[in-house]
């Protein structure tokens, strides 16, 4: 298989294949592409520093991932047997350098629904410069339109209409400026302008689509990475709690009251390991989430000074951490979460 008949897709499964030392079953290669958060997914891309990649293209069917699995095993790349997944070469396409601002862990179920808020927010402050009343919203979805009604009041408490429109065009152009902003404009519509879809402008970029998805995906995580600069656009990412599994999610609210670990197990009817689960995948998500109850910070840097191939290394040399205490202790230091 040449090098030139592989697309940004295929690049980007060999790159997360190639992270991994060892064989891996399609189903675990499968939760890193589509960010599905098991406890293995999330230790392991802590591990071997996958998480920028984790989870880029959440909307992938298992079916297609088969399929692109098997191409590239009869293209000569990889070797798919009952084992799992093993390479058979890879060349140096500069995937990693040529999208250095993905972070997947952090942003893998943010991203559409962010940019789904800032088309039906570029709309709507559009049709108001039109002095349009009556149009069809671009985004259909029901949350999306309360939510961009929501941050559209709370924005004219402060700020008459052209105010409030100004401003947001500032920052929009602000971002823009630094962006690749052929990828985006074209999506946005006002007055009688209907945006595009992402195929469409891929077509007139003369881009194949994959290298578009991946472009557009790089530039919007390096937007919400820096979000503290853009508040009007801040206020239209979605919370960090979102990025949790529904159990997590519910297992935080719960400690948020102030319950302890033994007291959710309770009431939750669930064994300690999968509330140790919903710690690491807690602590790996949300900003400031406090885990001194379990593991200090002297622990925390002893590990991270390492480099590891496993968990078992690093029991072998920390003997006074339990797997649990380890699995936190290589999250903390990516994640921000605390030790106080």
């Amino acid at each position: 298989m040449e090098w030139a008949n592989v697309d940004v897709l295929d690049e980007y499964l060999l790159h997360v294949i190639a992270a991994f030392p060892r064989k891996r079953k399609p189903a675990f290669l499968y939760a890193i592409v589509t960010g599905k958060r098991t406890g293995q997914a999330v230790q392991d891309s802590h591990l071997f520093d996958v998480t920028r990649f984790f989870g880029c293209v959440p909307m992938m069917r298992q079916r297609y991932f088969d399929a692109r699995l098997g191409q590239l095993r009869d293209a000569g790349w990889i070797a798919l047997d009952e084992d799992g997944v093993s390479l058979l070469g890879v060349p140096e396409s500069g995937f990693a350098e040529r999208f250095a601002d993905l972070d997947g862990f952090s942003f893998q179920s943010r991203t559409a629904p962010f940019f789904e808020r800032l088309l039906l927010a570029v709309q709507v402050f559009s049709n108001w410069k039109h002095e349009r009343k009556r149009y069809l919203p671009i985004v259909r979805d029901e949350e999306t339109q309360f939510v961009v009604k929501q941050w559209l009041g709370h924005l004219l408490q402060e700020r008459t209409r052209n105010e409030a429109r100004t401003a947001f065009y500032r920052e929009l152009a602000m971002w823009l400026q630094d962006a690749k902003a052929d990828l985006y404009v074209p999506r946005f519509s006002g007055g009688d302008y209907i945006g595009k879809t992402g195929l469409q402008v891929a077509g007139e970029l003369d881009m194949e689509p994959w290298a578009y998805y991946f472009e557009w995906l790089d530039g919007l995580h390096k937007l919400l990475a820096q979000l503290e600069r853009f508040p009007m656009l801040q206020k239209l990412l979605p919370d960090a709690t979102r990025e949790l599994t529904t159990s997590a999610q519910e297992t935080l609210h719960l400690l948020r009251q102030g319950l302890d670990t033994e007291r959710v197990m309770a009431i939750r009817r669930l064994k300690w390991s999968t509330i140790q689960d919903h710690l690491v995948e807690i602590a790996a998500t949300v900003p400031d989430f406090s885990v001194g109850a379990w593991i200090d910070e002297a622990a925390v840097d002893g590990v991270a000074q390492g480099t590891w191939q496993s968990l078992k290394e690093i029991k072998e040399a920390f003997g006074e951490l339990d797997y649990f205490q380890i699995r936190l202790a290589l999250i903390v230091k990516r994640s921000g979460a605390k030790c106080n």
